[in-house]
């Protein structure tokens, strides 16, 4: 079952910028990490901003995996799942589109299995389910 957002991903031209910009506001940098993904590194920072969390980066990680590079703005919400397999099939069902399969993600934030998908309208969506956490309860 769905059970919440976890973060916005949100695609910028100057990632130093937006970090400046953020801290000037008073969210926390929580985490800025380099994580691996389909043999590509991205660097993407987390920001705590309230009760959420926002992933900033210049290139969201399956966009090579799009018809179409992403334009500057929200790219995606990350819905926090206790059942990943049965969330993603339920969301194909009802029409979604898998971008790549189910993978396994490690890095600074924890371990967490993923699924990238596209709704019948074209907006992305991320499903994880969260095996481990090293992120600071928001």
């Amino acid at each position: 079952m769905l059970t919440g957002i976890w973060t916005i991903g949100i695609k910028v031209p100057n990632l130093e910028r937006e970090l400046e910009f953020h801290q000037q506001l008073g969210n926390e940098l929580v985490l800025d990490e380099t994580i691996e993904f389909e043999g590509e590194s991205f660097r993407i920072p987390l920001i705590k901003m309230g009760d959420k969390y926002l992933h900033l980066a210049e290139k969201a990680v399956y966009e090579n995996l799009l018809p179409e590079p992403l334009p500057f703005g929200m790219t995606h919400l990350v819905y926090m799942s206790d059942s990943l397999d049965q969330d993603v099939a339920k969301a194909v069902a009802a029409g979604a589109v898998e971008i790549c399969p189910i993978a396994n993600v490690s890095a600074e934030f924890g371990e967490r299995r993923v699924g990238f998908l596209r709704s019948p309208s074209g907006w992305v969506f991320e499903i994880i389910e969260i095996k481990t956490s090293l992120v600071p309860e928001v």
